[in-house]
């Protein structure tokens, strides 16, 4: 990571209190392509919305959907307005809007929640993988051509390639790291979840640009329990695609074995 380059952690406590909300100034080395990292953009959002939970904002965090409306530049300033929208007895729903230049950037709404009592306790069961990450290469940082955000994050892959590898099936198993280890664990599984590219670029033999339209991530269990400072584990499916978009499915696995996410997006792809 350059010298010059901030970290997650010290990205979300810049957040400061405005007139109608937060506000908040996004670094040049969270790009991603034309806009903002889509991890930083919700850890951000998460952050605003826990900012209006009140007597509730300890909960934690159980499913956050996503809509990214338009590109947002790194480098920008922007502000984020968010608003409680129900509070249950065990459960509490905030929605944010993130906004640059006078207009929505990324939408989202969080639910959060209480644990309650259960006899159903089902867990994703975490696939072998062929290699330790310690056997394995980071997906380098090489400015101009990975995006600028990679410098942040340890990417290996155990099954599939790298980008425009020409490889020859839709998925992909890679172990995930931040180089931040003060990061609260909540804001690493955010970012880290959102992290690896789509599988489907790996199948192109040239690069292409790929950007998420919008995003579903769903917490299974406590987050505070992942251990940010280990090797996670993501495996993501592409299950379909047609016309340029693509469906597909990701799961988290934490160093302990235990899915504490599970993600789906649709996916835009130009080649």
């Amino acid at each position: 990571m350059s010298g010059t380059a901030v970290r997650l952690s010290d990205v979300l406590e810049s957040l400061r209190p405005a007139d109608h909300g937060w506000t908040a100034a996004i670094p040049e080395d969270w790009a991603q392509g034309r806009t903002t990292f889509g991890g930083l953009q919700v850890a951000l959002m998460v952050r605003a919305m826990r900012g209006v939970l009140g007597a509730q904002a300890a909960l934690p965090l159980r499913s956050v959907q996503t809509t990214f409306v338009a590109a947002l530049p790194a480098g920008s300033e922007i502000e984020l307005r968010a608003e409680l929208l129900r509070t249950g007895r065990t459960a509490s729903h905030a929605r944010c809007d993130l906004w640059h230049a006078g207009s929505v950037a990324c939408t989202a709404v969080g639910l959060f929640g209480d644990p309650r009592p259960s006899k159903v306790t089902l867990d994703i069961p975490r696939p072998d993988a062929p290699s330790s990450p310690d056997q394995l290469q980071d997906l380098p940082y090489v400015p101009g051509i990975t995006p600028a955000f990679i410098q942040h994050m340890q990417l290996r892959w155990t099954i599939g390639a790298w980008p425009h590898r020409h490889y020859h099936e839709p998925r992909s198993l890679i172990y995930a790291r931040l180089r931040d280890a003060d990061c609260r664990a909540e804001d690493a599984l955010i970012a880290l979840a959102d992290s690896i590219p789509t599988p489907a670029l790996s199948m192109l033999p040239k690069p292409a640009p790929a950007s998420s339209l919008n995003w579903m991530l769903e917490i299974l269990g406590d987050p505070a329990q992942l251990d940010p400072r280990r090797w996670s584990l993501i495996g993501t499916d592409v299950r379909a695609g047609a016309d340029g978009y693509l469906s597909q499915t990701s799961v988290l696995w934490g160093p302990n074995e235990h899915a504490f996410s599970v993600s789906h997006q649709s996916v835009a792809i130009f080649g």
